[in-house]
């Protein structure tokens, strides 16, 4: 029997524009987001439902997702997806341009197959912040540029949704051609990917009821050892360890930012019984559940996947 959704301490931020419904996409600068928050709302750990770009143009900072700071300058792009949770910090100097997106506005497919566009763009593969070479960093920029004039002007219509969507693919695809080019793979490594992509997506939805890699093999119509290759190819560690990272990283959310118990959470990660998610999370993290969740609680540095 699973345990019920457990109360959380985060703050869940969905896109919630009722004038963008349609468009799913808003463009602002890191000062907008800033004059939007109090200072104090502002440092909060926050679980987004959306997409977000961020391109550093000035200054510098730091940026935390799911516990991993990420040090941000001139020339960064920040890349958080929906589900992560991020952190701002007040003592930041960073200035910048950021695309909040809808998963409504990308060109998703129906069921496990993403349409072309989405198998272009790799989004599952970009790292959270990616240093951008002087010239993409250019184009990038007038690439946001350019959305947020179509943006200033959007009308609601069609016509105005279908045009700043399209911008917004040129830019994603742009950032996505330049980050292939740094990794170009051969045909055999591109099947590996698009089985890893295939496996993350179908992980995602399962990953609370701690299936195996047979029930993942099972599902894509691969074997267990298939699945392996593809993401030692892709990630460098066996399904099962991609597996059990993303279990110990919801464990760790929740250790963090809800105020259930260690025997609550147990549970509701698929364990039979406490002891045993206790052995799991020590094993992934060297240390224990409450010292974890006390290392939170005074701030310190943590041990992370």
């Amino acid at each position: 029997m699973r345990a019920k959704s457990l109360p959380s301490a985060l703050d869940d931020i969905p896109f919630d524009n009722p004038r963008l419904v349609r468009l799913g996409i808003e463009p602002m600068s890191l000062a907008d987001v800033l004059r939007r928050r109090s200072d104090r709302r502002m440092v909060l750990p926050e679980r987004v439902d959306f997409y977000m770009l961020l391109l550093v143009t000035s200054g510098r900072g730091k940026h935390t997702v799911d516990f991993v700071d990420w040090p941000v300058s001139a020339g960064c792009l920040v890349f958080v997806r929906p589900g992560q949770v991020q952190q701002w910090h007040a003592n930041s100097t960073a200035a910048g341009q950021i695309v909040l997106i809808a998963p409504s506005a990308l060109p998703l497919a129906e069921g496990l197959a993403s349409s072309r566009e989405m198998g272009f763009l790799r989004l599952d593969e970009w790292p959270v912040c990616i240093k951008l070479s002087r010239g993409i960093v250019e184009e990038v920029a007038e690439d946001l540029s350019r959305l947020r004039r179509e943006f200033d002007r959007f009308d609601d219509s069609n016509v105005a949704v279908m045009l700043i969507r399209h911008l917004l693919l040129v830019l994603l695809l742009r950032v996505a051609g330049w980050h292939s080019g740094k990794t170009q793979t051969g045909y055999e490594e591109q099947v590996s990917r698009t089985t890893y992509r295939m496996f993350l997506h179908e992980l995602e939805i399962s990953f609370r009821r701690r299936q195996g890699v047979q029930h993942y093999a099972r599902r894509l119509g691969y074997s267990e050892s298939t699945l392996s290759r593809a993401c030692v190819a892709c990630e460098g560690r066996t399904a099962k360890v991609v597996i059990d990272r993303r279990v110990a990283l919801e464990a760790q959310r929740l250790l963090a930012y809800s105020r259930a118990t260690v025997a609550q959470i147990s549970y509701q990660l698929g364990f039979s019984e406490p002891t045993n998610f206790v052995k799991f999370f020590v094993r992934m993290t060297g240390g224990t559940p409450t010292a974890f969740r006390l290392n939170m609680t005074r701030d310190r540095p943590v041990n992370t996947l």
